[in-house]
């Protein structure tokens, strides 16, 4: 084994270990950009307010508050605030109609701006990006399952444009968030699957390759609104050939991605 492939396998090591402990670490050790976990109450102010069954207009009404009733907040998806009234009746309700509720001190109530969504129903998330490959066009596509707060499991397809080949990658990455909460959230991932090597055609007609990779990669993820957020990384890939030196690769890409 080379001392390359050696170097690459410590920092995978490494990462996986960082993820592992910072994983079992409580998101509330973290005491920077934490919003308070404490259920706000807000009380009715107009004549009534719907709640309806799930987080959309298309959901039925199942209950309606009337003025006076106290409310407890449970979570946000989005726009709409998961809530429970005094018999413990829960529902849903659009921030349009907790913007016209008051505290219990009597002031309306203030909404802070809409940040990442609550990881007990953001689950799924998927993007589009692009950027270049060792010099090369590459637009890619993926999707994500996050498994905790911290820890994702993502399927990756790449398509690389260059000059002499095209080159397509097929990779299952692990992401680790370690400041899920934040706005401005850095994250590591760690992947590996195959490259498709088509040589693009000349007088002698190549044959095609497929070899392994690794990658291992930095990024940041920018919250917008709603349910979009912008997402920037790098990545060093480990092309293992048949040859006795193996392939080094730098990527970076810039893309939306949304949540679900």
């Amino acid at each position: 084994m080379t001392e390359q492939v050696k170097r690459f396998f410590s920092t995978a090591w490494m990462l996986i270990c960082c993820a592992a402990f910072s994983s079992s670490v409580s998101a509330d050790w973290w005491p920077w950009g934490e919003e308070s976990k404490q259920a706000q109450m807000v009380e009715v102010a107009e004549p009534f307010i719907e709640m309806r069954s799930g987080p959309a207009d298309a959901y039925p009404v199942v209950h309606s508050a009337e003025r006076g009733e106290r409310l407890t907040i449970l979570l946000r998806k989005t726009n709409w605030m998961k809530v429970e009234d005094n018999r413990s009746r829960q529902g849903w309700v659009n921030i349009e109609d907790i913007v016209l509720t008051k505290d219990l001190t009597g002031e309306p109530v203030a909404i802070i701006p809409p940040r990442f969504d609550d990881f007990r129903t953001r689950r799924w998330e998927a993007g589009l990006m692009m950027g270049e490959f060792d010099s090369s066009a590459v637009n890619a596509a993926y999707v994500g399952y996050w498994m905790t707060e911290n820890l994702s499991a993502e399927l990756w397809g790449s398509q690389v444009l260059g000059d002499l080949s095209e080159t397509r990658i097929v990779s299952l990455n692990l992401l680790h968030q370690p400041f899920p909460r934040w706005r401005y959230s850095p994250f590591f991932s760690l992947g590996i699957g195959e490259a498709f090597i088509k040589p693009k055609e000349t007088f002698i007609q190549p044959e095609n390759i497929q070899e392994t990779q690794m990658n291992v990669g930095i990024g940041m993820r920018f919250y917008v609104t709603d349910r979009y957020f912008i997402r920037m990384e790098v990545k060093d890939y480990k092309i293992f050939t048949q040859e006795k030196l193996n392939e080094e690769a730098t990527e970076w890409k810039l893309g939306l991605s949304v949540f679900f």
